[in-house]
Order: structure tokens, then sequence, then C-alpha cells
């Protein structure tokens, strides 16, 4: 006959067999448990999302020097209500609807003269909560998403009220 260990034998054995990285001595249950950096960073398990997992990587530009006209049917054509102006990879403002309709310019006028400058942005690896509370507290519809070297690699949107 074979030779029947306890529960607890049985136990300290699946944790022998646990992957490594996996602390033996946290309690397992049947509830989710918080992640370390969820912890440290003083969020719930489901805020602990970065801005690069919900960031649109798909972002149409315009140069300062394209005109107004350009902008706008850019703006149309993928039911936008803001652009990013940029050189070459480097974020240097945004341009929003509200903007071309303020400025009351020509179609023929270059962006750079009505684009907002040095816009807010944040980072890939900025948590996605706090992104939102920048967007709402400046009143924003989209946060341009930089990366760790500071090139233009996205734009998080607010959901729009229909």
């Amino acid at each position: 006959m074979g030779k029947r260990r306890n529960p607890e034998q049985r136990m300290a054995r699946k944790l022998d067999a646990r992957p490594p990285g996996i602390p033996i001595d946290r309690k397992r249950s049947g509830i989710q448990l918080e992640s370390t950096e969820a912890e440290q960073l003083g969020v719930l398990p489901d805020e602990c999302v970065r801005v690069k997992d919900s960031m649109s990587h798909q972002v149409p530009v315009v140069s300062p020097v394209s005109e107004v006209g350009e902008a706008v049917r850019l703006l149309k054509a993928f039911h936008l209500d803001t652009l990013l102006v940029c050189n070459e990879s480097t974020l240097i403002g945004t341009l929003c609807d509200r903007d071309i309709a303020l400025a009351n310019t020509l179609p023929s006028e270059a962006v750079h003269r009505i684009m907002v400058a040095d816009p807010s942005y944040c980072f890939e690896d900025d948590l996605l909560i706090d992104a939102c509370a920048l967007m709402r507290t400046r009143g924003l519809n989209a946060l341009p998403v930089k990366d760790s070297s500071g090139r233009l690699s996205g734009i998080v949107r607010r959901p729009l009220r229909g």
C-alpha cells in the first residue's frame, strides 16, 4: 500500500512545485490578490493599467506648415476632434476643431498660426487613471503619449458623449 500524506504535506509539496518568483508565504485564496505594483502605487488592481495598454498607435498628424483646410479634411475623414502637430516624430502642438472655429481663419493659413503650442502629454508607462485625471482637470478630449525617449508614440482619447 502507498504511503498516505496528510493535507499539510500535500500543500507543502504543491508549493515546492511552484513557478519561480511566486512567494511561498503569501496565502492563496479564492479571491484575486492585489499585485505588488498596485500596492506600491496605492491603487486598486484594476486601476493599475498603463497608458500603453489603452492608447491608439495610429495617430493622424499634420506638420506646422500644413494648411488649415487640410487639417479640417483630416478631422472630418477620421471623425476626430483633435490632431497632433509634429515635426517628424517630435510633438510641437495640438489642433482641435474648436481652435479652428475660434480662429476664423482662411483654409490656406498655416496650422502653426492657430495650434496650441507646448501641449500637455503623458508617457506610455504612466497609469491610465492619472492620464484621465489630467485630461479631466485640463478639459482635454485627447492626450498625446510619448515613449521613454520623448518621441510621440500615440494618443489617449476620452470617449465622446453621444
